[in-house]
């Protein structure tokens, strides 16, 4: 019988190097997927909502290979914050209240320490819906 692997119980763990060759949006999927089932609250989490979702643009600007004036460091480190957001038993239960604190300190770190690279994804995009 084979298990059914689901990066929303063991993070990026469950998405092999392989697969992301077949599929670069299968992080993107998995994001949308969790995004879809558990939104995050703008209220409670105003600053994680806008983070997330340029995280999400993001990361599908890079598997479309649009965008590549990224450092790899600061993927990688997007990628760890993104690996910890999916996972719904972390920290703190997601589905419960402040259940996306711990998540929303984990990306602001990321939004922080990149902020010069993540403003200039930021412009691209807009520059982009023109």
């Amino acid at each position: 019988m084979a298990t059914f692997k689901s990066p929303l119980l063991h993070g990026l763990r469950d998405i092999t190097m392989e697969e992301w060759w077949k599929d670069p949006n299968i992080v993107v999927d998995a994001l949308a997927r969790k995004l879809e089932g558990l939104p995050v609250n703008r209220k409670l989490n105003p600053v994680m909502d806008v983070e997330i979702h340029q995280a999400l643009r993001l990361l599908r600007a890079i598997a479309s290979r649009s965008y590549g004036q990224i450092s790899m460091l600061a993927v990688l480190d997007l990628l760890l914050a993104i690996d910890y957001f999916l996972i719904l038993q972390d920290k703190h239960n997601d589905g419960h209240d402040n259940g996306y604190d711990d998540d929303e300190e984990a990306l602001q770190k990321v939004f922080k320490k990149h902020e010069i690279e993540l403003n200039d994804f930021r412009l691209w995009f807009n520059q982009q819906k023109k």
